[in-house]
């Protein structure tokens, strides 16, 4: 037997242990770094499929008032669809089954002709922060009115109302949607 042939041999068993030494410390050692990992990487693959839809949205404005001009448009078309996704992502469904109820009702023109004349009339009140705008109206009932608040029966005296419409920047998109109307 060779050097060479000792040498190898040496070389492979060295390798050998160097390789079991590192699955035994792994077994013993290793498991909070593991389980460390795992633990960051399921949360960054939560957080991205929580993102994704407001990555991907793509319905609105570069301001608060031409996201207003979109969904005013979208409803002179009739189209419930669209106008529904001008509004922020979890009341989209909510608004397009009101907007629906409306056109089923043939309420969707007056409540287009009521925004038409709401935005006649809004005052911008001073950002709260870079990504919420909100805009004041008063508005006028000269007899009194009932309303059904999510099944609440409201009534509302003759007079003057004060109200606001509320947006938010999806800063994902920098696009602006529709928060409270």
């Amino acid at each position: 037997m060779g050097l060479k042939d000792f040498a190898g041999k040496w070389y492979g068993a060295t390798v050998l242990l160097l390789a079991a030494a590192g699955v035994l410390w792994g077994i013993l050692y290793g498991q909070p770094y593991i389980g460390e990992w795992k633990v960051k990487w399921e949360a960054k693959m939560l957080q991205e499929r929580l993102e994704r839809p407001y990555r991907q949205d793509k319905y609105g404005g570069k301001t608060p008032e031409e996201t207003f001009d979109m969904f005013l448009d979208a409803l002179r078309k009739e189209d419930i669809d669209l106008a529904s996704k001008y509004f922020v992502l979890n009341k989209q469904e909510q608004w397009k089954k009101t907007l629906e109820e409306y056109k089923k009702q043939n309420l969707l023109a007056d409540f287009l002709k009521e925004q038409v004349g709401v935005k006649e009339k809004w005052n911008k009140i001073n950002q709260t922060a870079e990504t919420i705008q909100e805009f004041s109206y008063e508005f006028e009932l000269t007899n009194g009115a009932q309303a059904d608040l999510e099944g609440q029966k409201l009534y509302l005296e003759a007079g003057t109302y004060k109200n606001s419409i509320i947006f938010n920047k999806n800063t994902a998109t920098n696009i602006w949607k529709i928060s409270v109307l």
